[in-house]
């Protein structure tokens, strides 16, 4: 692959001026000139995810209402999801040609139709199934070119907790669509929450249009056939490959053990109440660690922080069948499993994002395209192994066999290298 191109150097963050000859204190994401769109682009992150989450809990009244069985319901969703994670790749091809504005709206407005069409449904799944992927293609158009441009505008100093900023909205979305979908469902219907999706979303499409401004900063001219063949080749590229593979591997992790928990739940007669209230700290987590474990990455590199996370996550899901499955051994050490999908992603993203900068910034898109892909093997493959534990695997074997995984995703990441070395760092060896 040809990463021929000229090499940009980050700017340097706004603010004060250093004191005593040292590194000036970088301003906050929100606070510099770029934070508006920053802002913008999470609140679609987290409006789109909270639409997306927010039909889980009326799933039982969709699947007889529209005629289909809740395996075929299922099949549905996960087709949806496969198609999002298949357009990461094109997605990125197209933004670094065209731009990531017309893709990230375009995004917005498919999944809006998408939307309006499942509202719409009445008792016809085929005009369900066909709105729910409709919906699906609009959030492949979306992510990856959303999720390039805080890596576009941000400076190292900043970039961590940029994306982390979107990754936390992620978890955000997720609890406002479980809580907001029950509420919802239980003041009307299924197609309350469809209809009140769709505003939402159209709303957000329209203050995007009115915000969000082109990130890019030079696009690339090579033809679309070329630039997409040339994609492919950053699977050969270390960072890309092995920070997806981690990620994914992470995700595979906390996905197959989201599938175990309310299985293992039922089994004790935990109520429906505490069913629905794990997940909360479980995204709070996700979406805090996201955050703090992106700041720290500015501060010290990305590396310790990823490895971090993975650790601890290893030990809580070895802890669990140590101190005994029970509820509230579950309801509590499930939360640390909001460190598999946000802190990790991110940090994984981050690290794409900083590799590609320094060699070619115009293919940023699809690199990180690239990386989304392999990641997204993760959502894909853990509800699978979360079928099969559930079984052929005793409650203690389970999470055993998902501990036993994450250590061997913290092997997996043992040979990463780190894509950025703060200025206090650099400085450091410099006068040593």
């Amino acid at each position: 692959m040809s990463t021929s191109g000229p090499a940009r150097k980050d700017p340097a963050p706004k603010g004060p001026a250093p004191k005593d000859g040292g590194e000036a204190e970088p301003p906050t994401v929100f606070g510099g000139p770029h934070g508006r769109a920053l802002l913008t682009l999470a609140t679609g992150v987290l409006l789109l995810w909270a639409t997306m989450m927010s039909v889980f809990p009326a799933l039982p009244d969709i699947a007889p209402a529209i005629g289909v069985s809740a395996g075929t319901l299922g099949l549905v969703f996960a087709g949806s999801a496969v198609l999002m994670t298949a357009l990461s790749v094109p997605a990125g091809v197209l933004s670094d040609r065209y731009g990531r504005r017309p893709l990230v709206l375009s995004g917005l407005a498919v999944s809006t139709v998408g939307l309006v069409l499942t509202a719409a449904a009445g008792h016809s799944a085929g005009v369900f199934v066909g709105g729910w992927i409709v919906f699906g293609f609009g959030r492949g158009l979306f992510l990856s070119p959303a999720f390039t441009v805080p890596a576009d505008l941000f400076p190292p100093q900043l970039r961590g907790r940029a994306i982390g900023v979107l990754a936390g909205a992620i978890g955000i979305g997720s609890v406002v669509g479980y809580v907001g979908g029950g509420v919802l469902l239980a003041a009307g219907s299924w197609r309350t929450i469809l209809v009140v999706d769709a505003v939402l979303i159209a709303t957000a499409t329209a203050l995007t249009t009115a915000l969000l401004r082109e990130s890019i900063r030079e696009r690339l001219q090579t033809r679309l056939t070329v630039a997409t063949v040339q994609t492919f080749g950053w699977f050969r590229h270390r960072v890309v490959l092995l920070s997806g593979v981690v990620a994914g591997a992470a995700f595979a992790v906390g996905v197959a053990a989201t599938f175990l928990v309310p299985f293992s739940l039922t089994a004790l007669d935990a109520s429906p109440f505490l069913l629905a209230a794990v997940f909360v700290p479980y995204e709070v987590v996700a979406s805090v660690g996201t955050v703090v474990t992106g700041r720290v990455s500015d501060a010290v590199g990305r590396k310790p922080p990823m490895l971090a996370v993975i650790g601890l996550l290893a030990v809580a899901l070895a802890a669990l069948p140590l101190l005994g499955v029970s509820v509230w051994s579950i309801a509590v050490i499930y939360s640390f499993v909001g460190l598999a999908e946000g802190p990790v992603v991110s940090l994984a993203t981050t690290m794409v994002s900083d590799e590609v900068i320094r060699l070619d910034p115009r293919r940023l898109g699809s690199a990180l395209g690239a990386s989304r892909l392999v990641t997204g093997i993760g959502p894909i493959l853990g509800p699978v192994a979360g079928g099969l534990l559930v079984q052929h695997a005793s409650a203690g074997t389970r999470f055993w066999v998902l501990a036993a995984v994450t250590a061997g995703t913290l092997a997996l990441g043992l040979p990463l290298r780190e894509t950025h070395r703060p200025r206090r760092a650099q400085a450091a060896e410099v006068t040593a």
